[in-house]
């Protein structure tokens, strides 16, 4: 992304850091089939205004694996939290991204005070509260799909799903990024969808949470962020048209509006 700098803490974390002094802090998480590189329009529309920060998270890209394979959302939090306390960025409006809004509401349920707004989006909730035998379908199905595939042959059969313009930019971004999954880091992700779930950590959040989701969503559908408000009467919903799962990489403008303008014009809000 040219309008930031790759960066890697001590631990071994690598990220992506525009540098901004001025505007906000927001810390991007990703989903389990992404990567920072998945953010470049948001660097490109907010350089000069405020600072981003984009995890390759645990074990994708450069950045380095957990040391357990089997890992709840909480043990993506405390990695996040060593690079937070290193990149010294004090409060900060933290985006998840599909898994990694799971990530993302484990991270404010621990580390509220560094948490000034949650923003999730195309919200994967986890199936900790389902059958063992659906856990286990899900903890298979995306690393056996890679081993088989590979990363390019992941791309091109699961990228139209991803998005709702699959435009020859829009699957450049999403192979690009594929192509940095590795198999240690996707496993362990994916053991994460499977056995963990949102709800051990939005209980435990009491401010205003803003989800945001693509109404042509196939993998998280809008009726699951409904229901999602329906439990959780604090969660503010924004509908973004003509997107899909990846809705920032869909439509980076309507994302943007409610991420970075504090909600003004150009999503369809459904507020209850």
């Amino acid at each position: 992304m040219s309008h930031s700098t790759m960066r890697q803490t001590a631990c071994g974390l690598a990220y992506w850091d525009n540098g901004e002094q001025q505007g906000n802090t927001y810390v991007l998480l990703h989903g389990i089939s992404s990567g920072a590189g998945l953010w470049a329009k948001q660097f490109a529309s907010q350089a000069g205004q405020h600072r981003l920060i984009a995890w390759d998270a645990p074990g994708y890209g450069d950045s380095v694996a957990l040391a357990s394979a089997t890992p709840t959302a909480a043990d993506y939090a405390r990695a996040l939290k060593a690079l937070v306390e290193e990149a010294e960025l004090g409060s900060f409006t933290l985006v998840g991204h599909s898994l990694g809004a799971l990530m993302a509401s484990a991270y404010a349920s621990l580390y509220s005070e560094d948490v000034s707004r949650l923003v999730l989006a195309s919200v994967a909730q986890g199936y900790g509260q389902t059958t063992a035998e659906q856990q286990q379908q899900v903890y298979e199905k995306r690393p056996s799909l890679l081993a088989k595939l590979g990363p390019e042959g992941m791309a091109r059969e699961r990228g139209p799903f991803l998005l709702g313009q699959p435009t020859s930019s829009n699957m450049m971004l999403v192979t690009q990024a594929m192509q940095r999954l590795t198999l240690e880091g996707f496993t362990a992700a994916s053991y994460l969808l499977a056995y963990d779930s949102i709800d051990y950590y939005l209980p435990a959040i009491h401010d205003s949470i803003d989800v945001i989701y693509g109404e042509d969503d196939g993998i998280t559908p809008p009726a699951g962020m409904q229901a999602l408000q329906q439990r959780y009467a604090r969660i503010r919903l924004h509908a973004v048209p003509q997107a899909g799962h990846l809705l920032y990489v869909d439509q980076p403008q309507a994302f943007d509006e409610v991420v970075f303008g504090q909600m003004q014009q150009g999503t369809k809000e459904n507020n209850t």
